[in-house]
C-alpha cells in the first residue's frame, strides 16, 4: 500500500501520545461516540467516521479506553468505506497505544491483515461492476466468522453476491450466521429481513 503521507489517524496518535490536556470534553465525547455508533450500526459509515473524528477531537486528554474504542470503530468505518490506507494508520495508532499483551496481539494481527486488503478492494470494485460470481468465488475463499476483519467483510460480501445471483436462501443463511456473531450490524439486519420475504 502507498502511504507516503500523514493521515488524521497518525496525527491523532502523535497528539494523544504527547498527552495534550483538555477539559470539559467528556460529556461531548460520549454524546458524539453514541451518535457515531448509531450511524455505524445503521450502515452509514461516512457519517459515523465524521462523528468519530469529532469525538476524538473533543477530548485530547490522556489516551483513554473511550478514545481507543472510538479509534477501533473508526478503523472499521474506514475499512467499510474502502479507505484502506487510513485504516492501516488507525490500526497502527491502536498498536502504538496498546496497553495489554492481548491488545498488542490483536492490533498486530489487524495490521498484518491490512496488508492483504488489496483483495478486499478488488471485491468492492467487483460488486460495483456487477461481477457477482467472480466476487462470490473470491469472497468464499476468505469468508470466516473467526473475528478477523478480512473474514468478516468477505463473509458479508459473499452474502451480498449470493443475493445478487438470485441465491436468496443461501444469502439469507449467510446473513443469519453473520448476525449470530455481529448482531448489531443493522445493514446485515436489513438484508436478512428483506431476504426473509423472498
Amino acid at each position: 500500500m502507498k502511504r507516503g503521507y500523514l493521515t488524521a489517524a497518525a496525527v491523532l496518535c502523535l497528539s494523544l501520545s504527547m498527552g495534550l490536556s483538555g477539559c470539559g470534553g467528556s460529556d461531548r465525547l460520549m454524546e458524539l461516540r453514541t451518535s457515531a455508533i448509531e450511524h455505524f450500526n445503521a450502515g452509514d459509515y461516512a457519517s459515523a467516521e465524521e462523528l468519530f473524528d469529532q469525538a476524538l477531537k473533543a477530548d485530547y486528554g490522556r489516551v483513554s479506553e473511550v478514545q481507543l474504542d472510538i479509534l477501533r470503530y473508526r478503523g472499521e468505518c474506514e475499512l467499510r468505506l474502502g479507505k484502506y490506507d487510513e485504516a492501516a494508520d488507525t490500526y497502527e495508532a491502536l498498536l502504538h497505544n496498546a496497553e495489554s499483551e492481548e491488545d498488542t496481539a490483536l492490533y498486530e494481527e489487524l495490521c498484518t491483515e491490512l496488508g492483504s486488503l488489496d483483495q478486499l478492494a478488488d471485491m468492492v470494485d467487483g460488486i460495483e461492476a456487477g461481477s457477482y460470481q467472480e466476487v462470490y468465488d473470491q469472497a468464499s475463499a476468505l469468508a470466516e466468522l473467526d473475528g478477523s476483519l478480512i473474514g468478516k467483510l468477505s463473509w458479508f460480501n459473499k452474502a451480498v453476491c449470493a443475493e445478487h445471483l438470485g441465491n436468496y436462501e443461501e444469502a439469507y443463511e449467510l446473513f443469519n450466521e453473520y448476525l449470530k456473531v455481529y448482531p448489531d450490524d443493522q445493514e446485515a439486519q436489513k438484508e436478512a429481513a428483506f431476504l426473509r420475504t423472498r
